[in-house]
């Protein structure tokens, strides 16, 4: 598997976008984004609703055909096939789960089509995580019974139990209590320490701030600045004492970005 290496940071690039571009007819949702996502970071991808965040997600991961431009995800470009999703941990903003599976059962699926070894193996983690994310009391309850609450643990841990080189979230700290965002983090930064990386899209700027180590700022489908989040800061002409929310809006209100 090819990878690339950052010749700034020295790290492996895992997520390169370039050039991409989509529309909704005449509705342009991404233009020209350029994006680099590198071991060892937990990389923001921050900007307002409509920004463009969840359709360059979409387009990561599948689920979108961009009209132009080119995504490597660790060295495979996404247009070759379905193999990098087994690389991938992914939750979308707004997960669809299977209404008549039990969260065991739904585990164990996506253990198995994202590579994990059958039998035992794929057994003992779906007990790991079930623990983990506190389900074993619903385990063999019907998804469509569980709470807005199991339910979005449940597909948090859809996004680790492969044991992923990257992870892309849109969004996962919304309705979840302060438990379980704890255990997100704690488990992304264990991911990022082993040389893999994550990508969180957010509008939650104060979250950014604590939780990224580097960050994209998206506006109206373009990526306008790029950086460590006091790189960011400095962009803006703020100080390390100043605030990702106040560099954000000092960024975004002005005609250039730039990459720090």
């Amino acid at each position: 598997m090819l990878q690339t290496r950052d010749e700034c940071s020295g790290n492996t690039v895992l997520l390169n976008i370039e050039d991409l571009w989509k529309s909704y007819g005449e509705t342009v949702g991404v233009a020209g984004l350029f994006m680099k996502v590198n071991s060892g970071s937990i990389h923001g991808l921050i900007g307002p609703n409509g920004a463009g965040k969840t359709t360059t997600v979409k387009c990561v991961v599948g689920l979108l055909k961009p009209d132009r431009g080119r995504i490597m995800v660790m060295g495979m470009d996404v247009k070759s096939g379905e193999g990098f999703k087994r690389l991938i941990g992914y939750l979308p903003e707004a997960p669809s789960l299977p209404d008549y599976l039990t969260p065991r059962e739904f585990l164990g699926y996506v253990a198995r089509i994202r590579g994990v070894e059958p039998g035992e193996e794929t057994r003992r983690r779906v007990q790991e995580f079930l623990s983990m994310f506190e389900l074993n009391d619903c385990e063999n309850r019907f998804i469509l019974e569980l709470s807005k609450g199991l339910k979005q643990r449940l597909a948090l841990a859809t996004v680790f139990i492969h044991q992923p080189k990257l992870i892309i979230m849109d969004e996962p700290f919304i309705g979840l209590d302060p438990e379980g965002q704890r255990l997100v983090k704690s488990l992304v930064r264990d991911i990022v320490s082993k040389g893999g990386a994550a990508l969180v899209c957010t509008h939650m700027l104060d979250m950014a701030e604590r939780f990224c180590t580097n960050a994209t700022i998206i506006h109206k489908g373009r990526s306008i600045a790029e950086g460590s989040i006091d790189g960011l800061k400095k962009i803006a002409g703020l100080e390390s004492s100043g605030t990702l929310e106040e560099a954000f809006f000092r960024i975004v209100g002005g005609t250039e970005g730039g990459t720090l």
